[in-house]
């Protein structure tokens, strides 16, 4: 009888943890919608803090920034990400159309014009979702890179792939503002290293 009690405890205590987990995730979702620099495509998206649409997984690489900065929008967090806050200062207009249009122009650099480290930048940013040798989450949508079929159909289309990493598609969200079109290309151009590679 006592065994069940504390299994009854214990399991109550799990569900009560669970719902909070669950309750908090509005909660900071909230933060962000309410931050004045916040984007308005982006409100409401689990794919700001994590990997997958519906908030589940592991965090994303700002999620894990967000997380270690005690679940604050610092300044130098929100300076970092200029695709998740209007740094820039656009209007509801001018940020309307950068999404809509392909911008051919060359991105602005990350702020502090620090040098890019590509290794870097793909384990902070890409890995969570994509996996360290391109086997992605085919469950969640995210495409698997490292095969023979992706090699021969979808590395051909570089234009493509490019336009997807500083644009976004789906449940991706581009990288346009954080980092430059050329460094963009040196990102995709390690995605192809890495899939020839481990395929």
């Amino acid at each position: 009888m006592r065994l069940y009690k504390v299994s009854c405890i214990i399991l109550a205590g799990i569900f009560i943890f669970s719902i909070m987990i669950a309750n908090s995730m509005p909660i900071l979702m909230d933060d962000y919608n309410d931050h004045p620099l916040s984007i308005p495509q982006y409100k409401d998206d689990c794919l700001v803090c994590h990997v997958r649409v519906d908030g589940s997984g592991p965090l994303s690489g700002f999620g894990e920034k967000y997380d270690r900065a005690n679940l604050e929008f610092t300044d130098d967090l929100v300076k970092a990400y200029p695709n998740l806050f209007n740094v820039a200062g656009l209007s509801e207009k001018e940020l309307a159309s950068a999404f809509l249009e392909k911008d051919n122009k060359e991105e602005t650099i990350v702020p502090g014009n620090e040098p890019f480290d590509l290794k870097t930048y793909y384990r902070e940013e890409c890995k969570n979702c994509h996996g360290k040798y391109g086997d992605g989450d085919p469950f969640q949508g995210v495409p698997a890179w490292a095969n023979k079929k992706w090699i021969n159909e979808r590395a051909p289309k570089y234009d493509e792939l490019l336009n997807i990493i500083l644009d976004g598609k789906d449940k991706m969200i581009g990288h346009a503002g954080k980092i430059t079109k050329n460094e963009a290309k040196e990102l995709l151009d390690l995605v192809i290293k890495i899939a020839k590679k481990y395929s």
